[in-house]
């Protein structure tokens, strides 16, 4: 059908431009001949829209100019916001044991993978010239106590003055004090685990000397597993305590745990520009962590119940705008219109947008590159 039409119309054209030729050989008049021309024209023409309206071959024409596109209906949802950071793993009791006095180290009573109890010896430091002294106070602590023993005896007889009874027992009492101070000072020179744990490491060796803050034992009692993430000053404001939190470790097979932010530190870093979160993990989790495991963090920064969300890729710009092409009708037609939009937060591919669109409205998800406002549409 459309073939007999094109033949039609290139038929006008022939006989339109034979009479022109016509025209121009003869001595005919030349506007006579051209409004002859323009009424053919418009009879031929007339003819054609009566056929096509008869055999709807012009509505079959503008159905094939029509565009298909592909729709999404905007439609309230939850959208949520979060922050990726990477993150550690640490302990609330993970620290390295280290020695309190200078000296040798004369024993190490532990390796690694030994589970020791609180207040269990791990390793000693030599301490040969304090044992001496304290050797020396004993003999005279014991004279001392004979001294006071007696003196006190003589005394309750009413022997001898009261100052000499006083001079005695102070002196056993002040070697008691020394004595008691030296043993303080000997407790320095074991090197004792503060709770129970496993070793992880011993960094000195049999014989090697050590100050005081030397490293000696690294112990891990495997309580309180967190992750720390250090973040970035801009959002400051929009990280607190009890932020809901996934944690993903890789090591462990990518599972992803759901955790909170347990504190938040105040404190910038001014190097990093950087604060502190920790995030507490739940005890069953905590056992299978290793300390300085890395983690993946992702913090719920942003959270609406009711939101507009469309694909970020959805969202096009110009000069001054954020706009999206959506269906709309011109004579119960549907045809592409512009809509001018603003935006909120994204996440994940997808843009919050907080105004220009309504529930119910048809935003146009496919076929919209090279689409022009007001153009045709076929909705698939």
């Amino acid at each position: 059908m459309t073939t007999t039409f094109t033949m039609l119309k290139n038929t006008t054209f022939l006989l339109a431009a034979a009479l022109f030729l016509a025209s121009c050989g003869g001595s005919k008049d030349p506007q006579a001949e051209l409004a002859k021309l323009k009424a053919e024209q418009q009879a031929t023409q007339a003819k054609i829209a009566d056929l096509e309206a008869k055999t709807g071959a012009k509505k079959a024409d503008e159905e094939n100019a029509a565009v298909p596109v592909s729709i999404i209906k905007v439609a309230p949802q939850n959208f949520q916001g979060f922050l990726e950071v990477q993150g550690r793993v640490d302990f609330d009791q993970n620290s390295t044991v280290a020695a309190r006095a200078a000296g040798t180290l004369t024993s190490v009573r532990v390796q690694r993978g030994d589970h020791v109890r609180r207040g269990q010896v791990l390793a000693t430091i030599d301490a040969s010239i304090l044992d001496a002294n304290m050797a020396e106070l004993r003999t005279r602590l014991d004279l001392a106590r004979t001294v006071y023993e007696k003196q006190a005896g003589l005394w309750k007889q009413q022997i001898g003055t009261e100052v000499q009874y006083l001079q005695a027992k102070n002196n056993y009492e002040a070697l008691q004090r020394n004595l008691g101070s030296l043993n303080q000072q000997k407790a320095l020179y074991s090197v004792v685990a503060p709770y129970a744990g496993v070793v992880d490491n011993v960094l000195p060796k049999l014989g090697e000397t050590v100050a005081p803050g030397t490293p000696v034992v690294q112990l891990n009692s495997g309580q309180g597993g967190k992750v720390l993430a250090d973040i970035s000053e801009a959002y400051t404001g929009s990280i607190k305590a009890g932020d809901k939190a996934l944690v993903t470790l890789p090591d462990l097979g990518g599972e992803e745990i759901p955790s909170t932010v347990r504190t938040v530190s105040r404190t910038i870093s001014p190097t990093s520009r950087t604060f502190t979160t920790e995030i507490k993990l739940p005890a069953n989790a905590a056992a299978r962590l290793r300390p300085n495991m890395v983690a993946t963090v992702r913090i719920q920064n942003y959270g609406k119940a009711s939101a507009t969300v469309l694909p970020v890729d959805l969202i096009q710009h110009d000069e001054q705008n954020a706009y999206v092409l959506v269906v709309g009708h011109e004579n119960g037609k549907p045809v592409a219109q512009k809509r001018v939009i603003k935006t909120g937060q994204a996440y994940n591919g997808k843009q919050e947008i907080t105004s220009g669109l309504k529930p119910g409205d048809e935003v146009i998800s496919a076929g919209y590159q090279n689409l022009n406002e007001g153009q045709s549409l076929k909705i698939s």
